[in-house]
């Protein structure tokens, strides 16, 4: 955010030199005296004052004179804030404040931009801007007297803008992102407690299934394969060769429990005398 407020103010002290050298390359500008614009006093220059032929006075204004005039039409209309100044000036109003004056020290040290946000003399926070001034070969003819050089630092121009109104854009700003970031690590930890919750129920699930077959394998033993079986007495022979019941083959190869009894055949059979009377009422 202090980045494009400072490159804000960069545009606006820009367009401001912008404006300056305009007027510079023009050799000044003639506008009509009024109650406002009156001649500067601090330009000694020939014809800095004329007549139109038509009776009306002018008056030219040199690049500061026509900077001070914008500079207190945007402080009226947008409450931003220029002012050029140097450690040598013509006019005593240029003179640089504490702020302006640390900043010339730094362009002479050769930064060739500062800004900062920091307090008005009125105490209000405000966001200042300053870029340096070189002088050029059209300056010379307004500051030739005071012994500048092409290239020279001359001063520099301050562009100050009320902070407030940037302090709660920068605010607004932070709060929206940090909302969004909340919202978007709370929407992560809901998907993760949600895969996590879901993950845990397909283990469950597996784990249910496992714990059911394994239970269902010690609870029943498949026999496969051919097993041999005597056709006449029904023993099985087993892996070794021999002949075994068939109720031992079984106990040994599962997990099978035989309790004995006689069908009624075998009852007949060997127990003629001992058949049951409905059996013998019906024979």
């Amino acid at each position: 955010m202090i980045n494009q407020t400072s490159e804000l103010a960069s545009h606006e002290a820009h367009a401001v030199v912008t404006a300056r050298d305009w007027n510079s390359s023009q050799g000044g500008v003639y506008v009509p005296i009024t109650g406002k614009t009156k001649p500067n006093p601090y330009l000694k220059v020939a014809k800095r004052d004329v007549m139109t032929t038509d009776g009306l006075a002018l008056t030219m204004l040199n690049p500061s004179y026509m900077n001070r005039q914008i500079a207190e039409l945007a402080a009226q209309r947008n409450n931003v804030w220029y002012h050029i100044t140097s450690v040598n000036p013509i006019r005593p109003e240029n003179l640089p404040d504490q702020w302006e004056m640390a900043s010339l020290q730094l362009f002479a040290a050769g930064k060739r931009e500062y800004s900062e946000f920091t307090a008005s003399l009125e105490g209000d926070k405000v966001f200042r801007y300053m870029a340096p001034l070189f002088v050029e070969d059209s300056c010379l003819e307004c500051h030739h007297e005071q012994g500048y050089a092409v290239g020279d630092l001359r001063g520099g121009i301050s562009v100050t803008i009320q902070a407030e109104p940037i302090l709660a854009t920068q605010y607004q700003q932070i709060k929206y992102l940090l909302v969004t970031y909340l919202l978007i690590w709370a929407m992560g930890l809901v998907g993760q407690f949600a895969a996590r919750y879901q993950l845990n129920i397909e283990k469950e699930e597996r784990e249910k299934v496992i714990d059911e077959l394994q239970e269902a394998l010690t609870e029943v033993k498949t026999l496969s394969g051919l097993l041999p079986i005597c056709a006449s007495c029904k023993k099985i022979r087993d892996d070794s060769g021999y002949w075994n019941q068939i109720e031992e083959y079984f106990i040994d190869h599962s997990e099978f429990q035989f309790s004995h009894g006689l069908c009624p055949d075998c009852v007949t059979k060997i127990y003629p005398d001992f058949q049951p009377k409905e059996a013998q009422r019906n024979k």
